[in-house]
């Protein structure tokens, strides 16, 4: 049973008359926002984003640089101006563990769908994978279209940890499926990864005994388009507005675990 609505008396339609006394039903304020808190349930946010806002998220803090500011300023340009001014275009958040990628990419997804009535869906990248992957060895008729369908036709996809898996034939190939379909269809994805998208350089280390050396600077230069192909690299550096974020891990600084 819906609840009594004073405006459209559970109808859900309000008339609306223009001043040239003109009259029409429009979807009353209600019904948007059954709209919006549903599309909002089926969105997938982590329970641990599922607070977070674009006022919430912190620049104020020692370990911030500009870069911190500035992703925070493309985003509220991007929620603002979608989807006329972003054109179809997204968001390629890179950067280190802890810099807030995920907070701000999740808080454009909750943004657009209470504020405009978008549709959206936040998958971790390998979780998606995976998914796809248990439903096509099952064989369960029609559960790997209607996944696929979901993701590729929302108005903004969230792509999580982009580039955090063991490459594999068949994951790129439906990764670039998923983005290729989107990119051609001119809809929106935001993608985050922990990958540089351009060589960055390693910290060097005056300790001999430095066993861990190599290996940092080994990840240091493994790129984006090392991990995912420079085809596909190529491909989002079309789709997406690249956001580089530096800086050291926020979590690590600020939000170290308590029970005080």
């Amino acid at each position: 049973m819906q609840d009594h609505c004073p405006i459209c008396e559970g109808s859900g339609l309000r008339v609306v008359q223009q001043p040239d006394g003109h009259r029409f039903a429009q979807p009353c304020e209600c019904r948007l926002l059954r709209r919006a808190a549903r599309n909002l349930q089926q969105a997938r946010i982590p329970r641990r984003y599922e607070l977070c806002s674009l006022d919430s998220y912190e620049t104020v803090h020692k370990s911030a640089n500009e870069s911190i500011k500035a992703a925070l300023r493309t985003a509220r340009r991007f929620a603002d101006g979608f989807p006329i001014e972003t054109e179809g275009k997204g968001l390629l958040f890179t950067g280190s563990s802890g810099l807030g990628k995920t907070h701000l990419s999740v808080s454009i997804l909750k943004s657009l769908i209470t504020d405009r009535g978008a549709t959206g869906v936040f998958w971790e990248h390998k979780e998606l994978l995976d998914n796809l992957r248990a439903i096509y060895s099952l064989r369960t008729a029609g559960a790997e279209d209607k996944l696929l369908k979901s993701v590729i036709t929302c108005d903004l996809l969230v792509l999580d940890d982009l580039g955090d898996i063991t490459p594999s034939d068949w994951s790129w190939d439906t990764t670039s499926y998923i983005l290729n379909s989107r990119y051609n269809e001119n809809r929106s994805t935001i993608i985050t990864t922990n990958l540089a998208n351009e060589p960055r350089a390693a910290a060097s280390s005056s300790d001999p005994n430095d066993r861990f050396a190599e290996a940092r600077r080994a990840v240091a230069r493994e790129t984006l388009g090392d991990r995912i192909g420079e085809r596909m690299r190529s491909r989002l550096q079309e789709m997406c507005v690249v956001v580089e974020m530096q800086g050291e891990d926020f979590r690590q600084r600020v939000k170290r675990a308590s029970f005080a």
